[in-house]
């Protein structure tokens, strides 16, 4: 059993600790928000809003420059990522014992299929949508 500095164990005080109460907390919370203390008064008015208030909760469109909008996915990647996948199907054929099981050549293939898919797709443009 570790002892803290205090003298206590987190075994034995744990069941021991009594919860304490927080009487002020949201004491006078009408006031620092500003509304009536009395519910039958009428509320008060609100401030008008100003303009950059208002501009900030219109938004602003987005900028209307000539230059083209980043792809959700870099093209780098899909070239990486076809280079790793092939580097994988060779490392299976080369490492596995020969001849192939039909299993290991399914996933070769699969593998490559997949390759091939990703460097199609690093190869169109992107859209223009």
């Amino acid at each position: 059993m570790e002892i803290c500095k205090k003298g206590l164990s987190p075994q034995t005080s744990f069941h021991t600790l009594v919860p304490v109460p927080k009487p002020a907390l949201g004491r006078d919370l009408r006031a620092l928000l500003g509304s009536n203390p009395k519910p039958d008064a009428a509320p008060e008015p609100l401030a008008p809003v100003s303009a950059g208030v208002r501009s900030l909760m219109r938004g602003s469109p987005p900028p209307a420059t000539g230059l083209p909008s980043r792809p959700l996915i870099p093209r780098w990647y899909l070239w990486a990522g076809d280079a790793l996948l092939v580097a994988l199907a060779l490392i299976t054929v080369c490492a596995s014992p020969h001849p192939l099981s039909w299993r290991r050549e399914l996933f070769c293939a699969g593998v490559v299929i997949l390759a091939a898919v990703l460097a199609v797709l690093a190869v169109l443009p992107p859209d223009k949508a």
